[in-house]
């Protein structure tokens, strides 16, 4: 199993430095959240990706709904230039970035036609790195003409973001991978059976699909601390939906949850491990049940788990890091690692 790292977007220069420790300790790609108000996560991994020389870079996850294909391609091909052909990305429907930006009101809210316009700019992403030149005509992009002369070729990996099942038959028709954001172990096996089935109905080779679950660390030798990082973040970790949550909270633990949605998103923006109306729980039990959380001595138990998502299917992990990254990169390389090869 492939072990990636999710790092907070930074400045180019620590970016290159924690991808250079990254790549030097065996990590495959490095990847970095694309935040509303976040420096350009392209701009940011130029100087990393001109350093390094085995590791994948790219951001996680870009919408054609906050920025055209044609724009999505140029930078994309740029970055996979600078990377000598390393360049990965993962395209999503928009989540807090198109909230963010007033395209749609709300966490429940789907961008209109938003598997259509996935499933279109993933085509004209694939067709502009094999056709010179490249025309598309599809219901909601027409491009003519396109012609990057300069770009590498077709190395570039393209992820699309999903977890349900329109989004996942989709991804299974059209993408090189699929990336799921937090889905549980509960969740696994019926994520898996209709991915598997997409793969099939389209004769996708599963041995070369890639499939990402991306997931978060907080492991610390201060526990406290951990749980205190991990209760700040909780708003994100699948948006605390229902279907994330039902396997492990009781109907009226879920309600309160739901009902208590904006608490978690101020939480989140005050970066605060105190969610007001909740109990502490009730907010430690989701990060028990959506996190890897803990202390060293939690390490043998997260790697059983690693190890059931292997064996559930999953092939790549992206595994999110917020405070003291090097540490964290560190501890991952020296005690996950050897277990999982």
């Amino acid at each position: 199993m492939q072990l990636d790292l999710v790092l907070e977007p930074d400045t180019p220069g620590r970016f290159r430095e924690l991808g250079l420790l990254a790549e030097g300790l065996g990590f495959g790609t490095v990847w970095t959240a694309n935040h509303v108000a976040g420096r350009d996560p392209f701009m940011c991994f130029m100087p990393l990706a001109e350093a390094s020389s085995s590791l994948r870079v790219g951001p996680i996850a870009v919408s054609p709904f906050e920025l055209h294909p044609v724009k999505i391609a140029n930078q994309l091909y740029t970055l996979n230039e600078y990377s000598s052909g390393r360049a990965s990305i993962v395209i999503g429907g928009g989540g807090g970035t198109v909230i963010g930006m007033g395209l749609k009101p709300g966490r429940r809210d789907m961008m209109p036609r938003m598997v259509r316009a996935v499933r279109e700019c993933v085509e004209f992403l694939r067709g502009a790195a094999t056709e010179r030149p490249f025309n598309y005509d599809g219901e909601l992009y027409q491009v003519q003409g396109y012609h990057p002369e300069w770009a590498p070729d077709d190395s570039a990996l393209i992820y699309v973001a999903a977890a349900r099942p329109q989004m996942l038959r989709m991804a299974s028709r059209v993408g090189d991978g699929v990336m799921f954001s937090d889905v549980t172990l509960p969740r696994m096996e019926e994520t898996m059976t209709v991915l598997r089935q997409g793969l099939s109905d389209n004769n996708r080779d599963t041995s070369t699909f890639r499939v990402s679950n991306l997931y978060t660390w907080h492991v610390k030798t201060d526990r406290e601390a951990a749980y205190r990082e991990a209760r700040a973040k909780l708003f994100v970790r699948g948006m605390l939906e229902h279907w994330y949550v039902s396997p492990f909270l009781t109907p009226e633990e879920c309600s309160l949850v739901e009902e208590s949605f904006p608490a978690f998103a101020q939480a989140y923006i005050r970066n605060s491990p105190d969610v007001e109306g909740v109990p502490d729980e009730l907010v430690n039990k989701l990060v028990d049940n959506l996190t890897w959380i803990g202390d060293e001595n939690d390490i043998d138990r997260i790697i059983e788990e690693m190890r059931q998502f292997k064996a559930g299917g999953v092939t790549e992990l992206a595994i999110r890091l917020y405070g003291e990254p090097e540490q964290s990169i560190r501890l991952i390389a020296e005690r996950v690692m050897p277990a999982l090869r």
